[in-house]
């Protein structure tokens, strides 16, 4: 269609669309998803094209001023996918289409123009020699340059100065020219190469299962239910092999950056001989590789991308398969608007792109497991380790004070985990152990008058970090120093309570002192590589204990491994959410899953002062089904997710009594609108009620129907009759009800 007006969302816009008149010169090339030029008050913006039309029905618009790049930025296939994020979740198209276009796009980082240096054609090493005579360091220039074939000038400049690779030049033996250096985020991996392994017949049927779907005219999703170290990536390895083979391109999607690495090692390792590029997206990467990688994988160079949540949207043409590695994670929830689910958005843009979705776990979300169960996914397991490994073992260990656990003076490994890690490490082999809290203290009490050290804009404990003496919140991320008396009775003395990462740490060191020790955690990995170079220190057997949170529990393999100590998880089981026990039994499963994926079987340790609880219980006997047995029972007769359709609506405000008051008025609306269609709880104080100085209220909507509830929230939201300092958001979907 050839417009005379365009509908462009300005990228800085909340929700409001502006027709503008595309010229006579541009006719033909605004197309949806085009990246325009365009006036907008008195400046100058971009924006995005949402509609293209033949009239408007404004006496008067300007005109649009030029189009960004050849083609629509956003492709078509991804321009659909933000509508339905758009209307799905609640969003402002805005929002949707800034999650399709990585931020060092929408900003055009550009390229990385240098200076490459390489021997002009037609010229041989005897014509230099016969010309050059005595120079020298010219001569010596030259031979280098002809071995490396060519070179950036910055780094030859490393090795002959800038003055002799001019003189090279002005001879007419060498060209320099600018050219577009792409920023490498891999020079660090290996180049390995693995061929693809022979399958047993479980990984062989989910391979079978996958190919089907790929030739069905509505492919379903399929549910790859397989237990740690059964083998999933290898069959991952080889769907996406035999969809390159049919000219097609892959989408990888992973939980953690810290899988990244690891996972893109063994795609280069299998896809390099075959001169496929893998290209990667995620936040851990500089501005400038994440614009290169992002125009590699829209040029079509590099056919297989590879990323945590936001890779979703890489924008991949004649897309054959999309995976979703640990598809129960909740890190593929996106915490600010939209609330989008990655797994969620994944399974439409297989159902959009008309692709099978392969989602794989395990210990898959009781959402997915209910939709294979319902016949809307494909089910496919694997029920054994490869090899007929042995799953680990799993001890429960009571720490409630009762019969052999009991201590005079309590430590943070209890004598059977100590007596375990020991052993291990005389063998040689590698521990892990768990804590999915970061710090080292979760708290700083008086013990005389009991006063304990608020955040002073959130309503939570600050955390005591050892490094550096400080106390921080890990909501606002406030920090301040360490009080040396109580200012409420001037106490010197303190009580360090609760335990993080340092603290084990510490116990760890005074324990093992001769041990190679590593902690993981968003704290100490926050140089760029440093996920990368502590997984590969560790895959070197460099490291004989890796303390770490959720991001050691997820995805990795190193064989070396054969014990798991998980320190504690008791706090994680008393939140007030319906999912906290499915949480905390994938937690388990997962880091467990950890041990004996070698030759050598392995142990796992749990920690707990509630043993009987289900959720452990049934992980200490790696039992999926019966869990989820339990526990949809339990969501049926309480009427939750998956059986009803959750929505969390939100405020948030500086004013308490101003924030309750328009969450109260507006939530009468939403009961009034969705009276026929849902369940409307109470406003309610949020689990956390105030974080960086603004008080918080939800409204917990339950229903059926979600896409009629959507349209009443979604109305609301735009036409807003409340101050502006009142914030009203809505979470389809919420993983958290706090």
């Amino acid at each position: 269609m050839i417009a005379s007006y365009a509908r462009v969302v300005p990228e800085n816009s909340y929700d409001r669309a502006y027709d503008y008149a595309v010229p006579e010169a541009l006719r033909g090339q605004v197309h949806l998803g085009s990246k325009v030029r365009m006036p907008l008050r008195r400046t100058e913006t971009t924006g995005i094209v949402v509609e293209l039309l033949t009239e408007t029905e404004f006496d008067k618009v300007r005109a649009i001023v030029s189009v960004v790049g050849e083609r629509p930025v956003i492709p078509g296939p991804l321009f659909a996918l933000a509508r339905w994020i758009s209307d799905y979740y609640c969003a402002p198209l805005a929002a949707a289409l800034r999650c399709v276009l990585p931020e060092p796009v929408r900003q055009e980082v550009g390229s990385l123009m240098r200076l490459w240096v390489e021997p002009r054609a037609g010229v041989d090493d005897l014509t230099v020699v016969a010309q050059l005579g005595r120079a020298r360091k010219q001569l010596d220039a030259w031979h280098h340059l002809r071995e490396k074939g060519g070179g950036w000038l910055s780094e030859l400049c490393g090795d002959f100065n800038r003055a002799v690779w001019q003189a090279l030049n002005d001879r007419g033996f060498v060209t320099i020219a600018a050219a577009n250096q792409e920023r490498d985020p891999f020079k660090m991996l290996p180049r390995i190469l693995h061929d693809p392994h022979d399958l047993n017949p479980e990984q062989a049927a989910a391979l079978a299962a996958i190919r089907e779907e790929r030739a069905a005219e509505k492919p379903k999703p399929i549910l790859l239910h397989g237990v740690t170290g059964s083998g999933k990536t290898e069959v991952y390895l080889q769907a996406i092999g035999e969809v390159l083979d049919a000219g097609k391109s892959a989408l990888m999607i992973v939980p953690e950056i810290a899988l990244t690495p690891q996972v893109i090692d063994r795609f280069r390792a299998r896809f390099l001989g075959r001169k496929i590029r893998v290209a990667v997206l995620h936040s851990g990467l500089s501005r400038g590789e994440r614009y290169d990688q992002w125009q590699q994988i829209r040029d079509g160079r590099a056919r297989i991308a590879i990323g945590a949540r936001s890779a979703v949207f890489a924008p991949l043409e004649d897309l054959g398969l999309v995976v979703v590695d640990e598809e129960h994670e909740t890190s593929y929830k996106q915490e600010e608007n939209p609330y989008y689910h990655g797994r969620d958005v994944a399974v439409m843009r297989g159902h959009l792109e008309r692709v099978p979705v392969l989602l794989g776990s395990a210990s898959p979300s009781l959402e997915s497991f209910y939709n294979a169960q319902q016949g809307k996914y494909r089910l496919a397991r694997l029920s054994a380790r490869v090899a007929d490994r042995p799953m680990p073992t799993v001890h429960v260990i009571d720490l409630r004070g009762k019969g052999k656990e009991k201590e005079t003076a309590p430590r943070l490994l209890s004598p059977r985990l100590r007596e375990a890690v020991a052993l291990r490490l005389e063998r040689g082999e590698q521990v892990l152990l768990y804590l999915n809290r970061r710090g080292h203290s979760t708290s700083l009490q008086c013990p005389e008058c009991g006063h304990v050290e608020m955040c002073p804009h959130c309503s939570v404990a600050l955390t005591y970090h050892r490094s550096g003496q400080r106390l921080r919140c890990h909501l606002c991320d406030h920090a301040g120093g360490v009080p040396t008396k109580c200012p409420e009775c001037a106490s010197p003395d303190y009580r360090y309570g609760g335990q993080g990462t340092q603290k084990i740490e510490e116990a760890v060191a005074e324990e093992f002192p001769k041990a190679r020790m590593l902690r993981m955690d968003s704290d100490s990995m926050r140089g760029k590589d440093a996920h990368h170079r502590a997984l590969a220190a560790f895959a070197a057997r460099e490291i004989d204990i890796l303390v770490g949170t959720q991001m050691i529990a997820k995805g990795l393999d190193f064989p070396g491994v054969t014990c798991v100590g998980v320190i504690n998880v008791d706090g994680a089981l008393q939140i007030p959410d319906f999912r906290s026990g499915e949480r905390v039994f994938q937690q388990l499963m997962q880091v467990a899953g950890r041990a004996g994926r070698g030759g050598v079987g392995g142990e796992v340790f749990i920690q707990t002062r509630t043993p009987f609880h289900p959720a452990i219980q049934y992980a200490r006997r790696h039992d999926y089904d019966g869990f989820a047995e339990q526990e949809l029972e339990f969501r049926k007769a309480l009427e939750y997710p998956p059986y009803l359709r959750a929505v969390m609506v939100r405020w948030r405000g500086k004013s308490e009594e101003k924030t309750r008051f328009v969450a109260e008025q507006v939530g009468k609306k939403i009961a009034e609108g969705l009276a026929k269609i849902a369940e409307v709880g109470e406003v309610a104080p949020a689990a956390i009620t105030r974080i960086d100085n603004h008080h918080r209220f939800n409204l917990l909507v339950r229903t059926a129907r979600i896409i009629e509830v959507g349209k009443v929230l979604r109305a609301l939201l735009l036409d807003p009759a409340w101050p502006e300092e009142v914030q009203m958001t809505v979470d389809v979907d919420p993983l958290m009800l706090g």
